[in-house]
């Protein structure tokens, strides 16, 4: 036996042991308990793992002429939701292993792991205060290689919301968050980002509201970005102020958006600072409990990006469609067309590069079946396509999974 197999064996053995010594506090008594281990099994097709332009030869990268892979997650944890007085603690601790059968180079062990503390002081303070973890492998998307990437990520946040007055409320918050990349080349993409917010708002009885936001964000690189015989130091500061608003249409819909003005700039080639706006619609349609649509329109920077040295600037469009078929069967969609724009990487400011720009379209459809309150299986399938200005780009991939869990 190799040792991945080996290793690969000992962490499920070590999951479902842990998962063996929970077994009594999720069985005991009638009432649903707090700790709820589980298992699960996934087996997932890509049509192309590297996410390589159809320009391209895989055989000189990857060393064979194959594209596609199918590979197997296995997974075992805990979920945790217990409620002390008006106080709620929640929290998830999974491991996951996969085992490619191909590329098998791609194999590898991670976590997630998330803590949350969702307070109550009296009738009106409340907030949350959280932590979470990860371990995982880089999607090739964002890569735009072959060389795997392994990331650590790190979030800790807390938050606050006080009703001032029956229809006035502040709210602050802060962040901090934290990304490790493992591949050498990538680490210039190591970050560490502290945010924070204030926001005051305005509700009516009928639970419409408009409010003020501001927000200001601080990133630190600890590796510095090689552009030509120069080293770049990407940190950055951003503040953005704006209007929020929510806003019910009828029983079944509503209406809820913000708009802000944004200001970044960088420690150096300030060429690549930015100012301008940014805006996010969203709504939501529950006209029957079967049936439900959200819809986003965005122009907004987006929220996450492995490739942090460079920020992306998305405009798109969002459906996800949703219809219960029985009271065990549930159908969901996701339709995405978003054009990305990456505006911060120093070699397009010192005009040694043009900027990227993408274009995406994604479309998925889920199905999930729950025979037993215990047992959940689905089955997903997904079509991505991108376009780009950039040489080799583009790819087409179809991805797709079965998958069942089991929860005790």
């Amino acid at each position: 036996m190799a040792w991945g197999e080996a290793r690969s064996d000992a962490c499920c053995a070590a999951i479902l042991a842990a998962c063996g010594l929970l077994l009594p506090f999720a069985a005991q008594g009638q009432e649903a308990s707090p700790v709820s281990p589980f298992v699960e099994e996934k087996i997932v097709h890509d049509s192309n793992i590297f996410k390589l332009s159809k320009s391209v030869d895989p055989a000189p990268l990857v060393g064979r002429p194959d594209r596609s892979d199918t590979y197997y997650v296995t997974s075992g944890g805990l979920n945790l939701d217990l409620l002390a007085g008006r106080q709620k603690f929640q929290g998830h601790l999974s491991v996951n292993d996969t085992r490619y059968q191909r590329f098998r180079a791609l194999n590898y062990t991670g976590h997630d792991l998330r803590a949350d503390w969702l307070w109550q002081i009296g009738n009106d303070a409340s907030g949350e205060l959280g932590y979470t973890q990860s371990a995982s492998l880089a999607s090739f998307a964002d890569i735009l290689g072959t060389a795997h990437d392994r990331l650590k990520l790190q979030h800790a946040f807390v938050n606050g919301t006080y009703r001032i007055t029956p229809s006035w409320r502040i709210f602050g918050g802060a962040d901090a968050y934290q990304q490790r990349n493992s591949d050498a080349p990538r680490r210039v993409n190591d970050v560490d980002i502290d945010n924070g917010e204030l926001a005051l708002r305005y509700v009516s009885a009928a639970e419409a509201s408009i409010g003020v936001s501001v927000r200001a964000e601080n990133g630190r690189f600890p590796v510095r970005q090689p552009v030509g015989a120069a080293l770049i130091d990407n940190a950055y500061r951003q503040n953005r102020a704006g209007l929020v608003a929510e806003l019910p249409i009828t029983v079944a819909s509503r209406v809820s958006g913000r708009i802000d003005r944004v200001s970044r700039r960088y420690e150096q080639v300030s060429a690549r600072d930015f100012d301008g706006t940014t805006a996010r619609l969203q709504y939501d349609w529950k006209p029957t409990e079967k049936i439900g649509l959200v819809a986003i329109a965005q122009r907004d920077i987006s929220p996450f990006e492995y490739v942090r040295s460079s920020f992306v600037m998305i405009n798109g469009v969002t459906l996800r469609p949703t219809y219960s078929v029985t009271a065990s069967i549930d159908l969901a969609g996701t339709f995405d067309v978003s054009r990305r724009e990456y505006l911060g990487d120093p070699s397009v400011g010192l005009g040694l590069a043009p900027r990227r720009t993408d274009h995406v379209r994604s479309a998925g459809l889920l199905l999930t079946y729950r025979p037993l309150r215990t047992v959940t299986i689905q089955l997903n399938a997904q079509h991505e396509q991108r376009t780009s200005n950039i040489a080799f780009g583009d790819y087409s991939a179809n991805v797709a999974y079965l998958s069942a869990r089991y929860a005790f």
